[in-house]
């Protein structure tokens, strides 16, 4: 019996908005990993939302949805005044856990995703990459049905994204079903299913989603700070090299362009998402 099972699901989110959605059919076994790929505004937090629960389709039916569900979204809300510790706790509650319980299973996934500076920080001062750590920690705390993960990888350290992959491997083999949209190539390697979200439909296989590309800039100001270009994913040569996947490196053009910058060269590396 599925896990999950989401049939033929619409979503826009104004009457006459386009559809960010149209027509999605996703299903997902115990024990598995299904991974969905795509360009940054196709839809993939939506769709995960409505899977998770977090949301609901405009139209289709989610037909089967599991009991207990762990979520992470793409990123908590900055305003989050709670430390690591206390949200944890206070999520560890909801789900019927005890206090020492929850306090002890928190403990190993801080110490295993290397959370810093630790868990008795506010999470709104954490950096992104330490505040994924509290979600996902939260997310496995009891070993849910469904593991619902938005851009996991986003912001982790190599350390922490390496402990996440295992962490995953243990949930699918305790029988949790993964969905997980992610630009990490090992994972996605390791998928049961894998698909990309495109013009609000789903496409099965990771082929096609993106290949990374390798954009060589010359920028107009030389200290110019690369972080502030959208979807780069790394920069070498004082920031005139910038690896960036296929469907993002449009917008990165744009924007370099935009500020001045000049293209010297754009090329296929070969690498897949």
């Amino acid at each position: 019996m599925h896990t999950v099972d989401v049939a033929r699901v619409r979503k826009r989110f104004s009457a006459r908005g386009r559809w960010v959605l149209d027509g999605v059919d996703l299903a997902a076994d115990p024990g598995t990993l299904t991974v969905i790929a795509g360009g940054n505004g196709s839809g993939k937090s939506t769709l995960l939302r409505i899977v998770a629960g977090a949301s609901e389709p405009t139209s289709g039916k989610v037909r089967r949805r599991a009991r207990s569900v762990g979520y992470v979204p793409e990123r908590l809300p900055t305003s989050l005044r709670m430390t690591g510790n206390q949200y944890v706790a206070h999520m560890g509650r909801m789900r019927g856990l005890t206090a020492s319980r929850a306090a002890r299973r928190a403990s190993d996934l801080f110490d295993r995703l290397e959370l810093r500076p630790g868990p008795d920080v506010p999470i709104g001062s954490l950096s992104k990459g330490n505040s994924q750590k509290v979600a996902l920690t939260q997310a496995l705390l009891a070993m849910p049905e469904l593991l619902v993960l938005d851009e996991p990888f986003s912001g982790l350290d190599e350390p922490a994204a390496a402990a996440l992959i295992d962490l995953v491997e243990e949930a699918r083999s305790a029988g949790t079903a993964a969905l997980v949209s992610a630009h990490d190539t090992e994972i996605a390697g390791g998928a049961d299913e894998s698909f990309v979200l495109t013009d609000g439909r789903l496409v099965p296989g990771l082929a096609a989603a993106a290949t990374m590309m390798e954009l060589l800039l010359q920028p107009l100001d030389q200290r110019a700070v690369v972080a502030a270009l959208p979807a780069v994913l790394d920069h070498q040569w004082s920031g005139r090299l910038l690896k960036v996947w296929s469907h993002d490196a449009d917008a990165v053009l744009r924007f370099a362009l935009g500020a001045g910058w000049s293209l010297v060269e754009a090329r296929r590396t070969g690498g897949v998402r």
